[in-house]
């Protein structure tokens, strides 16, 4: 009876029987009434689903951290093989089994239903190949050339000719031997009766040899990490831009423990910086350049050893900060190791300003900006003020960008974005400051899980052809984890704008450091407790 019931079973359609594998393995197995295979099918989706109840208990962000790792990944791509097999047999074999009619079209028909089960496949490889392929190109470090192979200057534009000056690459210290080198103790910012006396007040920085190296900074527990603080520039390179200057210059740190975070502005025109010991005397001849000629014309050379007497160098970057990176971005003696010269140069001045150690850098090009916004849907931002401006395209080629907003809420495509953020016509260099801190705040509250997986492809191509950072991939794991606890919507937010954090002008009219002032309110940012608000009562810059 039990063979006469089996056949008869297996005389039912093997179409109906595949699309049941289809919808769910072993189902036509057992539509058939072959249950010992249908229960051997049937193991596996249970093992399928007591992971994705796993999973989906975990944060959003630790998950991220697990499935970023490259292992991680081979693992997605040989299951995904394996899940591709194991389903094709469930609709395949009850077909075979099955002793119904065996014509072309029903073949044809069961054919097809193995294909569309394995469609899904091929993205899920699609989606785990462009995920390791944006991974390798943005985590460079290693033995990678530096990044001024990728930042060439564009062509000036005749819409900017004259507007844009020029910023020469300085010469390598640790590869130019220098006659007129003099040892200067302090720079003349710290010196008593000549410099700042908020300057002059603050105790010497000893600045130690770093080692960044994973295992130095985290040791053997990823946990054991408390504070993570990382330069975020942008670069402004592109069609009608003279140089590849660092426009946008951020720094955020963030503490793992307490979730709170924090947004440091640098000012694009800040000048007079202080700059590292071990390359103090490299603007020399640029100080001398920029020095008023009202004074140059009254240098005299006494001693006859080709100085003037009457110079001192002030041991800082007498250009404007953004400038830092292109005059040193091929310092690659005095940074072999680094992945970016004119970043490290810009971090470890950077570091001098704050009085805080930044662990690493990340790079993005305005193109980039642009197709992260786009692959994104846009983001949504409030413009608290009328805007309308004309700014040159991100690449060449391009029509330039025109925008007219009003205030109010708007969402903006890649290219008004990318407007929105550089223009500063019609306010200062700070209102814009303002805006690109707003902005990345936007861009980071609606890059939900769901927008980045139904996105994926487009937005691991823009960070794979645009981002560049010295970030260890070993550590991205931990970074995704621990941001599971910041606050998105309680950053401290802070630009160092005249005239509270640099009162003084220099001979341009540019602002200058008060450095007192500014690590101040780093050390404020940094001493929050759980507990403590960043609001202070003000209206926040930012509506996100």
């Amino acid at each position: 009876m039990a063979k006469q019931r089996g056949g008869a079973g297996n005389r039912r359609s093997g179409v109906a029987a595949a699309a049941l594998g289809a919808i769910l393995p072993g189902l036509g197995h057992g539509y058939i009434g072959r249950w010992g295979r249908a229960a051997l099918l049937v193991l596996p989706l249970l093992g399928l689903i007591a992971l994705a109840l796993v999973a989906l208990e975990m944060p959003t962000l630790d998950l991220l951290g697990i499935l970023v790792t490259p292992g991680a990944l081979r693992g997605i791509l040989a299951a995904n093989v394996a899940i591709v097999v194991w389903r094709v047999v469930a609709v395949t074999d009850p077909y075979r089994l099955s002793r119904g009619d065996r014509s072309t079209g029903r073949f044809a028909t069961v054919t097809l239903i193995a294909l569309l089960v394995v469609l899904p496949h091929v993205l899920i490889a699609k989606y785990t190949l462009d995920a390791a392929h944006a991974l390798d190109q943005v985590f460079v470090t290693g033995d990678v050339t530096p990044l001024v192979k990728l930042a060439a200057p564009a062509p000036l534009d005749p819409k900017l000719q004259g507007r844009e000056d020029e910023v020469a690459e300085v010469a390598d210290p640790s590869s130019v031997t220098s006659t007129t080198r003099r040892a200067v103790k302090r720079p003349l910012l710290f010196t008593e009766g000549v410099g700042d006396p908020d300057a002059v007040a603050l105790p010497i920085r000893v600045r130690e040899p770093k080692q960044r190296s994973l295992s130095s900074l985290l040791g053997s527990d990823y946990d054991g990490v408390s504070r993570l603080t990382i330069l975020l520039v942008g670069g402004d390179a592109g069609p009608g831009r003279s140089g590849n200057r660092t426009d946008s210059i951020m720094v955020a740190t963030f503490d793992t423990e307490t979730g709170k975070s924090a947004v440091f502005g640098i000012p694009r025109d800040m000048t007079h910086v202080p700059i590292p010991e071990e390359w103090s005397t490299a603007f020399v001849e640029l100080e001398k350049r920029l020095t008023p000629w009202d004074e140059r014309r009254l240098w005299t050379d006494e001693d006859g050893d080709g100085e003037p007497d009457q110079f001192e160098s002030c041991e800082c970057f007498p250009e404007r900060i953004n400038a830092i990176y292109a005059s040193t971005r091929n310092w690659v003696d005095t940074y072999p190791d680094e992945v970016d010269p004119g970043l490290a140069a810009l971090r470890d001045t950077l570091e001098i300003l704050l009085g805080l150690d930044i662990d690493y850098y990340a790079m993005v090009d305005m193109s980039g900006f642009v197709r992260l916004v786009d692959a994104l849907g846009g983001v949504r931002t409030y413009v608290p003020s009328p805007i309308e401006t004309e700014v040159s395209p991100a690449n060449e080629g391009d029509e330039w960008i025109i925008i007219d907003l009003e205030p109010g809420w708007h969402r903006l495509d890649g290219r008004e974005a990318l407007a929105y953020v550089r223009e500063r016509k019609s306010t200062s260099d700070y209102t814009r400051m303002t805006r690109q801190r707003c902005l990345l705040r936007a861009v980071a509250a609606q890059a939900d899980t769901a927008t980045v997986v139904r996105r994926f492809t487009p937005i691991s191509r823009a960070f794979a052809s645009s981002v560049r950072t010295d970030i260890p991939r070993e550590l991205l794991p931990a970074l995704l984890r621990h941001g599971s606890s910041l606050d998105l919507a309680d950053i401290a937010t802070v630009g160092f704008v005249p005239p509270y954090y640099a009162p003084v002008m220099d001979s341009r009219g540019r602002p200058t450091p008060n450095l007192l002032r500014i690590r101040a309110i780093v050390r404020w940012a940094l001493s929050a407790e759980a507990e403590t608000e960043f609001d202070t009562g003000r209206q926040s810059e930012c509506r996100v």
